[in-house]
């Protein structure tokens, strides 16, 4: 059993845009429901123009962002759309967008308005610092909140400063967050027929990745600044320099993980060592005790490390580059890319959802749409007679592609 359909017959509008929402649709095509993403009828997506990388003529951003979804291309914000836009939200089960809050109240698609009118209508908003309090109506991008979300002052090194964390972790982590209420929405509404509001924000994400160390700080105050690769929880946990590059390895957790640690390092005067009596000291002795492994590990390869605490049950392993880890066996074992193919793109590289059903990788149904390509099939699947359509094409206020 390969697990798609899991969504089958859910119908989602998507008004979303950028990552955060784009991925927390996509999440849900993939699952199996019927996503229409909306997309304005001149340029679509802005993402359609935006990125690097280029298949053919379509970028590569927008195409990771939007596989499996249909493109209906329509102005929701003109007044000769509202019938489009309402027989849209009759026939689907979630709205899903991503404005800052307050923005679609003018058109009527703020969540009070859309629930007195389609009181079944499962409504999912994600922002940038959540829907009450002072700060939301501000916006906000992957950079600002992980900045101002806390991530950035515990990622980097005393010496270079705070960091940002390379990919866009608080983008997919709050889309990811924001399907998690969905369909727990969505199950709720199988015993009351009415939908709910479910909203979260890039900062309410930031927030929870912080969560063991939040934890530490309202409990006694501790802050753990910028340890580069080091936990502030454990000792020795870390990246650890060998002869020829660096490698990670985990010997904390336990007194029995630490002393099989030491023994493979070939230090087992470290155990007795009073400056490391138990993980506490161990912490507060973080650079003293870097400075002793890094004498043993120094003189191996990263390869050889590997292999020596793999042998002893210490969790060690190196550091991947993107080529390593999408091309390792692991990774391909999982399923983790899927190969898909464009229209007028050709064929082109995804990586799916991460959660595989009975231990298969969920099938990302069909490639990216092109601009207005399931206009007049969704709007005519909803009631639209097809020279009501041609009005609305002819107007400007929606447009398809053949």
């Amino acid at each position: 059993m390969s697990g798609s359909g899991l969504l089958d017959g859910v119908r989602v509008l998507d008004l979303t845009r950028f990552v955060s929402g784009a991925y927390a649709s996509f999440t849900m095509a993939t699952l199996g429901a019927e996503v229409l993403k909306v997309e304005s009828p001149t340029g679509g997506d802005p993402y359609r123009n935006q990125g690097t990388a280029r298949v053919g003529d379509e970028s590569v951003l927008f195409m990771t962002l939007n596989s499996a979804k249909k493109s209906v291309a329509l102005d929701f914000r003109a007044q000769s759309a509202r019938p489009a836009v309402e027989a849209l939200l009759a026939s689907c089960d979630v709205f899903l967008e991503n404005g800052r809050p307050g923005s679609l109240t003018k058109y009527r698609l703020d969540y009070e308005s859309v629930h007195a009118r389609h009181p079944h209508i499962v409504y999912g908003s994600i922002s940038g610092f959540g829907d009450v309090g002072p700060d939301a109506s501000k916006g906000g991008f992957d950079l600002i909140l992980q900045a101002s979300g806390g991530l950035m002052s515990v990622t980097g090194h005393e010496k270079t400063g705070p960091a940002k964390i390379g990919a866009p972790v608080t983008d997919v982590g709050a889309g990811l967050a924001c399907v998690v209420g969905i369909l727990a929405a969505l199950v709720e509404r199988e015993r009351s027929g009415v939908g709910r509001r479910v909203s979260t924000s890039l900062l309410e994400f930031s927030m929870a990745a912080l969560a063991t160390l939040a934890t530490a700080y309202l409990v006694n105050g501790e802050l753990p600044g910028l340890l580069g690769s080091h936990s502030p929880t454990f000792a020795p946990y870390g990246a650890f320099r060998a002869r020829d590059g660096m490698f990670v390895a985990a010997g904390a957790g336990s007194e029995a993980l630490w002393q099989r640690f030491c023994q493979a390092l070939g230090a087992p005067q470290l155990i007795e060592d009073p400056r490391f009596v138990d993980n506490h000291s161990r912490v507060s002795a973080r650079e003293e005790l870097t400075e002793e492994i890094e004498a043993f590990t120094t003189k191996r390869s990263v390869a050889e490390w590997i292999d020596i605490f793999e042998a002893a049950q210490v969790p060690a392993d190196r550091i991947n580059d993107v080529p390593g880890v999408l091309g390792g066996a692991q990774a391909q074992a999982l399923g983790a890319v899927q190969t898909l193919h464009h229209e007028t793109a050709g064929a082109y590289p995804v990586l799916g959802i991460p959660v595989r059903i009975d231990r298969h990788p969920l099938p990302i149904p069909h490639a990216a749409p092109r601009l207005g390509r399931h206009t007049r099939e969704v709007l005519g699947s909803v009631g639209m007679a097809s020279g009501d359509i041609d009005t609305l094409i002819r107007s400007g206020t929606a447009s398809e592609s053949p």
